[in-house]
């Protein structure tokens, strides 16, 4: 899909940087209160080295889409559907809030070339947007995040556009986007509980800090939609 900017050159969003990656090194047990080693892409436990169990294959999709729409929702204000909200929500919350403060720049300039407002409500470019993010086939809870803080000042503006309507598409987009190319990775790192144990750490700077970064050049996605972190 094409997105026309007018007459300015093709460009893209950008791939996370590879400090990133650095942040994301395996830390001695009960480091920052986690509990566990990152190796190789799967948590460890710190107890008896042993794999921990991973999520049912089955119930991850579902999961994803349940976490993510009691997020948008919650971030817009708008209400929740009436039974028990995702236990990975109050970690969401905490560590995407972090994220925007810290890079409100980055995201404001993304927003403004994206030009929302004459997005179609399918919202089609949110899927382009996250496969260029992954692009280099390397996924990590850094890119995760990134990628859910961009969903969530996509869904601020739909709200301030009076479309929420759309809000629910915008998690929908996502989340069908980690369960179709993120499914393994997700699995071998204990899905949305995996989430969780890995944010207990507070700084949560430190791990995504050098996610996003400016790059051009790539004819997936519109010109000018960039990361504008440095």
């Amino acid at each position: 899909m094409t997105l026309s900017l007018g007459n300015r050159p093709m460009a893209a969003l950008g791939v996370l940087a590879d400090e990133t990656d650095a942040a994301l090194k395996p830390l001695r047990p009960g480091t920052n209160g986690l509990k566990g080693l990152q190796l190789d892409g799967r948590f460890v436990s710190a107890g008896d080295g042993s794999l921990p169990a991973t999520p049912d294959p089955q119930e991850l999709g579902s999961d994803t889409q349940q976490l993510l729409l009691d997020f948008y929702r919650t971030h817009t204000g708008m209400s929740l559907p009436d039974r028990k909200r995702h236990h990975a929500l109050p970690t969401m919350k905490r560590v995407v809030a972090d994220v925007l403060i810290k890079h409100q720049i980055t995201y404001t300039g993304m927003l403004q070339r994206l030009q929302l407002d004459s997005q179609p409500d399918d919202l089609s470019v949110i899927d382009c947007i996250a496969k260029t993010m992954f692009r280099d086939d390397t996924t990590n809870w850094g890119r995760i995040v990134s990628l859910v803080a961009f969903g969530a000042v996509v869904c601020s503006q739909l709200k301030e556009l009076q479309r929420e309507r759309c809000v629910e598409t915008v998690a929908q987009q996502i989340s069908s986007y980690l369960i179709s190319e993120q499914h393994d990775w997700l699995l071998n790192n204990k899905g949305w509980h995996g989430f969780e144990e890995f944010f207990r750490v507070e700084d949560v700077e430190s791990v995504v800090r050098s996610a996003l970064m400016a790059v051009v050049g790539c004819a997936g996605i519109g010109a000018g939609l960039a990361l504008l972190i440095r």
